[in-house]
């Protein structure tokens, strides 16, 4: 689960017209099933590579229409629209992402100018900057601390939910640390072993009796003595708790593919499900299973992140950052988009975590970074998204967390962005982690 300006991930940043659109909509590699609004966008790409406006506009009004939560795609076409003259509609565009509660400064774009002298854009400017305000549990701020000389990427924290022991991935140090508090104040020890062999560490979840604490460690340049006939490994890994030594190690074949093993889901019956972000594929540990199988592989996957399974173990859920969120029966592997409900969107989300009538999600890839609460019906549908936090001085680089005590503890300022080359030695920081209450 890396952050929303990793590769692995689909943010990027605007400029020009046909710059925005190149940079945001090439494609490198087709599936030979290309999800249709996909497809539709790079032909919008290829249509304004030939400065052919009209068709460009056309294909995402096509894609608008199949993915309605696609915020830059509805950007884009206000930016097409204000190019053609066609101000109504460029302002219905920029309504539509306003609504979403997002962030966009169109107030500096240039693409925009012929919009400045409008009531409307003005009123959507204000709309705009409102969306930045921080948002907080009602009647109280969000519970914060931290971890202290951190030089790595924390890119998850998990609390075991007996000892209350925290333990934290990283994926610069490619180990496991634990907060050491029997002397005067925390400090970072590592819990994992050099002779581990880790890569970088993405997720951290315990087992439901607290005896096992499972891993995700994937192979890529952020991690301190990459090479590159590292690409492509990747594994989940079981450390035994009371004894603190690692117990099993299930690697994915080598396969001559590039893998990310970002999130995992651990269902009540034992099996482990795992997302591989670039494959993209689900992989599944059976009960009592030696190896990891390839359970889905679907092409209209595209960078699928965080693993959920419902409370009530009817239904996985999976975040795909460039779709949205996948429900798949267990039973039959049927994976079904959810719709987004009208004025919210659901790309962008790397952490996925389960509660009742609900789900929690960390939405990164989106301006502003924010926790969402996704209400969810009988049939498993989402029925209204609310935001449970944003604007927190610390909620810049969001990553992953743990439900406990009907909280969401995660980790607000993972790092990703200090390592953007790889060879970077960034001076020790504290790392905050973020409480805040699902309900």
């Amino acid at each position: 689960m890396l952050p929303a300006h990793h590769s692995l991930h689909f943010r990027v940043h605007t400029r020009v017209l046909l710059t925005l659109l190149v940079a945001l909509f090439v494609v490198t590699a087709l599936a030979l099933a290309e999800p249709a609004h996909r497809r539709l966008v790079r032909e919008a790409t290829e249509a304004a590579k030939a400065n052919d406006l009209a068709t460009a506009t056309a294909k995402l009004e096509q894609a608008a229409r199949l993915a309605p939560d696609y915020p830059r795609v509805h950007f884009n076409l206000a930016r097409l629209y204000a190019a053609q003259q066609r101000p109504a509609d460029a302002l219905r565009s920029l309504r539509t992402l306003a609504d979403m509660g997002l962030v966009f400064a169109i107030e500096q774009d240039p693409a925009f100018a012929s919009l400045k002298d409008s009531p409307e854009f003005a009123t959507l400017a204000a709309a705009f900057a409102t969306n930045r305000r921080p948002i907080a549990p009602a009647g109280a701020d969000e519970a914060a601390w931290a971890i202290t000389d951190v030089t790595g990427i924390i890119e998850s924290v998990a609390t075991h939910p007996v000892t209350l022991e925290n333990f934290f991935g990283d994926v610069r140090h490619r180990c496991i640390w634990y907060r050491d508090t029997s002397g005067p104040s925390g400090v970072l020890r590592k819990f994992s072993a050099d002779t581990d062999g880790l890569d970088g560490v993405f997720a951290l979840k315990f087992s439901a009796d607290g005896r096992t604490l499972w891993a995700t460690t994937s192979a890529l340049p952020q991690m301190a003595g990459f090479t590159e006939a590292d690409k492509g490994r990747a594994a989940l890994v079981a450390y035994d708790y009371p004894t603190r030594r690692l117990r099993a190690r299930y690697p994915l074949p080598a396969d001559g593919n590039e893998h990310v093993l970002g999130d995992f889901a651990l269902a009540p019956d034992g099996a482990v499900y795992v997302t591989d972000s670039t494959t993209p594929a689900i992989w599944r540990l059976a009960p009592g299973g030696d190896a990891l199988e390839k359970w889905a592989a679907y092409p209209w996957f595209v960078s699928l992140q965080g693993a959920t399974l419902s409370t009530d173990g009817r239904y996985l859920y999976v975040a795909d950052y460039a779709n949205g969120i996948w429900r798949i029966d267990p039973a039959t592997k049927e994976a079904v988009l959810l719709k987004a409900p009208t004025g919210s969107t659901l790309f962008g989300i790397d952490g996925l975590y389960a509660v009742p009538g609900a789900l929690i999600a960390v939405q990164n890839g989106v301006n502003p970074q924010r926790i969402l609460r996704i209400a969810l019906d009988g049939r498993g549908e989402a029925t209204g998204v609310r935001v449970l936090a944003q604007g927190h001085a610390a909620l810049k680089d969001a990553a992953l967390g743990q439900i406990l005590n009907r909280h969401f503890h995660f980790v607000a300022d993972s790092g990703w962005e200090l390592f953007g080359q790889p060879s970077a030695a960034p001076a020790p920081r504290n790392v905050t982690i973020l409480s805040v209450p699902t309900e």
